[in-house]
């Protein structure tokens, strides 16, 4: 998906840790979460890996042409059984209008 966005919130760097299910081993995730408007829709982005350690503090006052691509990600709640999808938008590019 390609749009032409304003950004209205950019996160600081945050870092999580979490275990690679397949290999049991410790992993760490860097991301920055984006809050953006096409001025419809509003909706929120991540930039993740090393590309988040890196990301600059983009203006708000511009507009912006991200590509993004869409995850949806399935799974079964162990509190109330429920089948539960969650759809994460990670931003692929970010450039100057």
């Amino acid at each position: 998906m390609e749009k032409t966005v304003r950004i209205l919130e950019q996160s600081a760097l945050s870092t999580k840790k979490y275990t690679d299910k397949k290999t049991g081993e410790e992993k760490v995730i860097n991301a920055v979460t984006f809050k953006l408007s096409d001025g419809i829709d509003t909706f929120l982005g991540e930039v993740t890996g090393e590309r988040a350690v890196n990301c600059p503090q983009y203006d708000k006052n511009y507009f912006y042409r991200v590509q993004c691509s869409m995850v949806v990600r399935e799974w079964d709640s162990s509190q109330t059984g429920e089948h539960m999808k969650a759809t994460t938008i990670y931003l692929d590019k970010i450039a100057m209008k």
